[in-house]
């Protein structure tokens, strides 16, 4: 576990009563920074933040052996918290409802390609045995706060861990104007103009625009990915083929709450543009799709971003 680092940022040309205050930490393998503008005492705002996603950590990593979920991949049959119970319900129907494009019971597909690591390509047996125990029809929910996994299935919080922490926070958060960053991916209380960076290049903003109390989120492929057998894969796999996808640009989701972008980012990632952009005009996703030189968007999404300006002038935005 690596210390957390902790940076304060104040805006000196704002007025004392409304400058905005930052912190950042190192939560759930990455960074995250929590802004927080006027209100009373900023800082113990800021601080309860933290303290939430830290506790949220505590029982919903699988990187930690004692954690609440973990214990439950490993026994395969326990009486969780009312709070995971709950989680893990919602992140079920979710997958269902993106045709199971997003899937949380990534787990045994993840150690197959061992994308948490360098990386290795599993055995076609490894595979289909893995594909098996990712069907939602392995975890079963019984009576309140009872969960079973049966034939081999496993709980992964990557898709979707950070949206739900990114919610508990702001809603501890009293101020009207706040911002949180977590490892890319945005909260806004109140309205801020964001942006999509390129994928190939993290650090150039490819698209700016406004949102209003919601959560941007982007999954990408070509950070995280692996060199194997002269093929070059992403640490995102198609559940629905067991196979990581290529790195492919970007896809974006904005929606009123974290979790919702967060777990929709994915999905729409493993769509693809043209399968993501027909799912989300049909189900009223705000969605955005970045590649070498275009960003498709939705319907949904010239709604909810005001104000976009395409930044590069090598991107077309196309609708």
């Amino acid at each position: 576990m690596k210390l957390a680092a902790t940076v304060i940022i104040l805006l000196a040309a704002a007025p004392a009563s409304t400058a905005e205050v930052s912190r950042a930490r190192y939560l759930m393998g990455t960074v995250c920074e929590v802004s927080v503008e006027g209100g009373v005492e900023p800082e113990k705002q800021i601080a309860r933040a933290f303290a939430e996603a830290e506790r949220i950590e505590g029982f919903l990593s699988t990187w930690r052996e004692g954690s609440e979920l973990s214990r439950l991949n490993r026994d395969g049959d326990l009486a969780v918290s009312p709070e995971l119970s709950k989680l893990l319900r919602s992140v079920v129907d979710q997958s269902r409802r993106t045709g199971g494009t997003f899937n949380p019971l990534m787990r045994p597909l993840i150690d197959a390609w061992k994308t948490r690591f360098a990386g290795a390509i599993p055995s076609r047996d490894a595979i289909a045995a893995a594909l098996k125990a990712i069907a939602s029809s392995n975890v079963r929910f019984v009576e309140l706060t009872r969960v079973v996994l049966i034939n081999g299935a496993k709980f992964e919080e990557g898709g979707f861990g950070k949206g739900y922490a990114i919610d508990r926070m702001l809603a501890g958060i009293a101020s009207s104007r706040a911002l949180i960053n977590f490892g890319g991916q945005i909260g806004v209380r109140g309205e801020r103009e964001v942006t999509i960076a390129d994928p190939a290049d993290r650090h150039r903003p490819v698209v700016a625009f406004t949102i209003h109390d919601a959560s941007l989120s982007t999954s990408s492929g070509s950070e995280k990915s692996f060199v194997i057998g002269g093929r070059t894969l992403s640490h995102i796999i198609d559940p629905r083929t067991g196979e990581p996808l290529p790195p492919r640009g970007s896809a974006s989701a904005i929606s009123s709450d974290a979790l919702t972008a967060d777990i929709f980012s994915t999905a729409l990632y493993v769509m693809g543009p043209e399968e993501g952009i027909r799912w989300a005009n049909a189900n009223g996703v705000a969605a955005a799709f970045i590649g070498e030189s275009f960003i498709y968007v939705s319907k949904q999404f010239l709604e909810r971003a005001r104000g976009i300006t395409v930044l590069d002038p090598n991107f077309t935005l196309k609708d």
